[in-house]
Formats: structure tokens, sequence, C-alpha cells
């Protein structure tokens, strides 16, 4: 009896399956997979297609492909396709920049332009090894202005140097084309900077010619002592050229500035101007877009020794910061009055505005405000 019902439950869950079983597929592709085999990098793309047959007795229309990266790049039958007939996708893959083996996926959407609620789902797969392409210029110097390629980049950054410190950097230049290119004096060079051009053999010139496919480097002495500045400071300088193609060459040097205080013993310390904040946050609460916000904040100098606010710096151009004085005795305070404009913002938003003085204890302090922007409503 036991059997017998178990037989039967058997028998009835079959039966079920039978009759849920979904209808035929709407279409039928080839294949399903495609692999590319090895393939080169410096090919840049590689195509294939996949075709498909319309096994309904309706028409279809391809949705939606989607891929599974963007290195994948997608194109399919964009018109009904009848019953019985073939359509396409085709599937490009992006090699350059991306050597060794992959896999990638495309996910298809295929509907039924009878019965618009009958959506099929179908997955393509391409696979294949990118052979990596031998390293060039364009590798060693990937930023490229006019015929002038820089390595890495038209930027020398000095990173944090200290007011008593002298630093030389070095970006070296190529010249990516098939005729010399003349480099006059630079432009605009502020007086804490020296810039030269150093040759292969070591020769240092305000002027230099490249040769055709040859390299030569800008050499750059900081300064720091020298600057008057403080914290990030930014330069542009401009190597003129006779480089038909972009004659005037725009070159970015950055540093953040320190103040250099010397040895720090507990007796110089004792002795030094120090800086203290009555707060260094200000939140304005809920404001409407457009409100100017003005806050004050109070600093005094707690130290013995004179304290200069040596810069403010607003993190933006809609927020202004300017202190009363620049030079406190001890014991005297003054406020660094901060004004934010909320035009065309919304939302939460912060501003930072930094401000460095002589303290060696912490030459940098960040005051920050903050607050709900709403907009304005039509």
């Amino acid at each position: 009896m036991r059997y017998a019902l178990w037989v039967g439950l058997l028998t009835g869950f079959a039966f079920a399956q039978k009759k849920g079983e979904k209808p035929t597929n709407l279409i039928q592709f080839s294949a399903t997979e495609h692999n590319f085999g090895k393939i080169k990098e410096e090919d840049r793309t590689a195509s294939t297609r996949f075709t498909f047959k319309n096994i309904s007795k309706e028409p279809v229309r391809i949705i939606d492909v989607k891929t599974s990266c963007g290195c994948t790049t997608p194109n399919w039958s964009k018109e009904p396709i009848p019953a019985g007939k073939e359509g396409f996708i085709e599937a490009q893959y992006s090699t350059w920049g991306r050597p060794g083996e992959f896999i990638k996926s495309l996910t298809v959407q295929v509907r039924s332009e009878k019965d618009t609620t009958r959506i099929e789902t179908y997955t393509l797969t391409l696979k294949g090894e990118v052979l990596p392409r031998p390293l060039g210029p364009e590798d060693w110097y990937p930023t490229k202005l006019g015929s002038i390629r820089f390595g890495p980049a038209n930027h020398a950054s000095f990173g944090t140097i200290k007011t008593n410190e002298k630093r030389t950097l070095r970006i070296t230049m190529y010249n990516d084309s098939d005729t010399p290119v003349e480099f006059k004096e630079p432009k605009e060079v502020p007086a804490h900077l020296k810039v030269a051009y150093r040759s292969p053999s070591g020769t240092l010139s305000p002027t230099y010619t490249l040769k055709s496919k040859d390299t030569f480097q800008l050499e750059i002495e900081y300064n720091a002592g020298a600057a008057n500045d403080y914290g990030f400071v930014l330069h542009t300088l401009h190597l003129p050229t006779n480089d038909p193609s972009e004659s005037e060459k725009p070159f970015y040097i950055t540093a953040n500035i320190e103040e250099y205080f010397g040895e720090l013993t507990e007796e110089a310390l004792a002795s030094a101007p120090k800086a203290q904040f009555e707060s260094i946050e200000y939140n304005y609460g809920k404001i409407k877009a457009g409100t100017k916000v003005e806050h004050n904040f109070r600093i005094t100098n707690v130290g013995k020794k004179p304290l200069i606010i040596r810069k403010v710096r607003a993190g933006c151009g809609c927020t202004v910061a300017n202190p009363d004085r620049t030079e406190l005795k001890s014991g005297e305070s003054t406020t660094i009055k901060v004004t934010f404009d909320s035009t065309g913002r919304s939302g939460h938003d912060e501003k930072v505005v930094t401000v460095i003085v002589n303290d060696p204890r912490q030459p940098t302090v960040n005051l920050r405000l903050y607050g709900e922007i709403e907009p304005l409503t039509k």
C-alpha cells in the first residue's frame, strides 16, 4: 500500500512538471560562446557576431543587451525579426590596456511582438587571451601635448617641503614627431624657482632643440624659503616651442610649504607662540539657497612669542575668509571672518577654511562651516 502511494505521488509530480513546462524558446543561437583565442593588445579591438533564428511563430524583438563590463560594446538587430528569419548580436571587446585571459558575458533580452509580456533572457560568452604589446613611448611618457610627450605628466609635485629646503626634480620629455622641436626659454617663472633644460649629456640650458624620437629633461629647483608662501601652492609655467600642433606647453608645479621651526626642544616650545581657537566648527543649521552665512572664528595667542597668521585660504570661490589682524602678541585675540554664499547649492554642505600660523605645535588648522541648504521653490 505504501509502495503504491509513493508511485502515485511520483507519477503525479511527473505529470505536473510536463504540464508546467515553458513554451518553446523564442529564438535559437547558432552558438552562445565565442573564443577569440590569442589576440594582440595592439589590435585595440576584437569583434565577433552571434547569429540567431526566430524559432517561434510570431515576430520577436531584441529590447536590450547588457555587457558585464565597459570593455565590451554591443550592437544588435534593431528591427523586429519575423518568424523563421535570422538576427544578430555583435560584440566588440577592447583589448587596449587589458593583457591576459578574459571571460565576459552579454545578457540579451528578447520580447515577443505579439505578447509583449513574454520576455526571455539569453546569455552569451566571450573568452580569449590578450597578448601584451611591446612597451613604447606612450607607456613611458603617457601625457601628450602636441608632438611632445611627458613622463609621467606635465606636472612636478614637490610634496611637503620645509622653508629651509631646496629640492630638485626632473621631468623627461620625448619628441613623438618626425621633426625637431625647438624649446625656448620658459615664461612666467617665479623667483623661487630655477628652470632649465637638461640634455642627455647633462648640460643645462635655457633653450634646447629636441631631435625627433629623442628625449631630454626639464629640471626644476624649488627654494621653499624664497617662495614667501605657505600651504598648498600651485604655479603654472609656459614652455614656448615651435611645435605647429601646440606651440606653448603648460607645465604645473605644486608643493605644500611648511614652516621650519628649527630644533623643537622643550625650552623652544615653552617660549613659542600658541594658537587657541574658541571653536573650529560652525553649524549654520538650515538655510535657503542664496543665503549668505557669516561667522567669526576667534583666535587667541596663549603662547609667549608673537603669533603670526601666515595664510588663510578658503576651499572654494563661494567662501571668503579674512583675519582682522595677522599678528598677535601674547594674550591678544582677533577674529577670522568667514562668509559663505550658498547660491546654487542644496543639501548637506560643508566648507573648509585652512589657517596657517607660526605655532610649531599645530601650524595648520582647518575651520569648518556646515549645514543644510534648502533649494529655492519656484
